[in-house]
């Protein structure tokens, strides 16, 4: 349950691409963000135009003090991390994600950019280095997203709120850990409330309806998943909520829908 959690967080931290902090800031310019979001969207499916601009981005931030251009050189070195099929290989890449963001974080200690991947990639760490290491960093990564809740709880769709509520849901309870059905609901009906068509967090809020007996309800968010279009940059990160809304919809009676219709 506790490895299940952490992989959790690297889930929801994938996301579609979100305005939302510092757009003042020298470096990141709105030709130079829309670069680097242009490089998420398509990193699974274009990786020489993710790894030239990390590479691009790394250079443009070396003597840098502005914190908010590093956490997002974290950023995309965290897709990088997701592409990498050596699990020894990955760990690393995730720990050179953590380690830029927290120099991003020694610039600013609430950058919200910083410690929002921070927590994606100890949860992607935690998932592969085993059950100590998920115990020892479930917590932190916790704390990391409730002080990105209280910056800015929009931040990536609303992607803390979506972590938090999956944590909360899918880790046991007291006195085995501190999963929570109550704090649950309130973080994914917060996301909901902010980004209503987002699919991830109409994937988890359905799960989670469904579980805690809100069936009919459930049902509605996993319809809204199966009707939304995928595009192809978005497959292979969809795939997995796409496999959660199936199982709403099969334990509820199957459904009319066809994965993609309007």
């Amino acid at each position: 349950m506790i490895l299940c959690a952490c992989r959790i967080i690297a889930f929801v931290c994938l996301t579609s691409p979100v305005y939302a902090q510092n757009t003042s800031a020298t470096l990141l310019t709105e030709e130079n963000q829309q670069k680097i979001e242009l490089a998420v969207w398509k990193y699974a499916v274009d990786t020489p135009l993710l790894l030239k601009t990390i590479d691009w981005l790394r250079e443009l931030t070396k003597h840098s003090p502005e914190s908010t251009a590093i956490a997002e050189l974290s950023r995309l070195q965290f897709m990088q991390a997701q592409l990498e099929r050596n699990k020894n290989r990955r760990i690393q890449l995730f720990k050179n994600c953590v380690a830029v963001a927290d120099r991003a974080l020694a610039l600013n200690a609430q950058d919200v950019r910083g410690l929002f991947w921070k927590a994606a990639a100890m949860g992607k760490m935690a998932e592969d280095s085993g059950i100590v290491n998920a115990l020892r960093m479930i917590r932190p990564m916790e704390n990391l997203l409730l002080k990105v809740v209280a910056l800015d709880e929009k931040y990536e769709n609303a992607g803390a709120h979506r972590a938090l509520g999956r944590i909360y849901h899918k880790l046991p309870g007291f006195p085995i850990s501190f999963g929570s059905d109550q704090k649950a609901l309130m973080h994914l009906k917060r996301a909901h409330e902010l980004f209503p068509r987002d699919v991830i967090t109409r994937a988890f809020y359905a799960e989670l309806l469904y579980d805690v007996g809100r069936k009919e309800e459930a049902r509605k968010h996993a319809d809204f998943v199966l009707a939304t279009p995928i595009a192809d940059e978005d497959a292979l990160e969809f795939a997995e909520y796409v496999d959660i809304a199936l199982g709403v919809i099969n334990k509820t009676g199957g459904s009319k829908f066809t994965v993609g219709n309007n």
